[in-house]
């Protein structure tokens, strides 16, 4: 079974409608469902999406070196930072809410004026320069 979401996990079993089926999901559930780190997640989508880390540290718009730190596990990422990588690799709203996780940071919150906007940024798959320009619009800190 390739990786799947906690809620996509929940979604299938709230489907199994038997205790064989039950048994049929719980042989497939293997280690690809184990949770990743961070890196690992970054890494796994870098091949995914065909990006190389150079690319992406360019688009993501983090200084170079603490950008490698950060992607060599050897750094935790600050929120902001986890965000810059997920805009640059065009992550959707539940996507970068499991790269925060996965970073031990906060997830968005939609109350929350600055989060709200980066929300609406991932959305519309903006890029960090243009999210940074819409933050700084609003009124609100930009993410470098």
């Amino acid at each position: 079974m390739a990786y799947k979401s906690t809620d996509e996990l929940l979604k299938i079993l709230r489907s199994t409608p038997n205790t064989s089926k039950l048994k049929h999901y719980m042989d497939t559930l293997s280690s690809d469902n184990a949770p990743l780190t961070f890196v690992e997640f970054i890494h796994q989508e870098l091949t995914l999406q065909q990006i190389s880390v150079s690319k992406l540290i360019s688009l993501s718009q983090i200084q170079r070196n603490y950008a490698y730190q950060i992607l060599d596990g050897k750094r935790n990422p600050s929120r902001d930072k986890v965000l810059s990588l997920c805009l640059a690799l065009n992550f959707d709203l539940p996507k970068a809410q499991h790269a925060l996780t996965l970073s031990n940071n906060s997830q968005l919150y939609s109350r929350h004026k600055r989060d709200s906007v980066l929300i609406f940024a991932l959305e519309k798959t903006l890029s960090v320069q243009a999210a940074n320009e819409l933050l700084y619009e609003m009124g609100e800190n930009t993410l470098s």
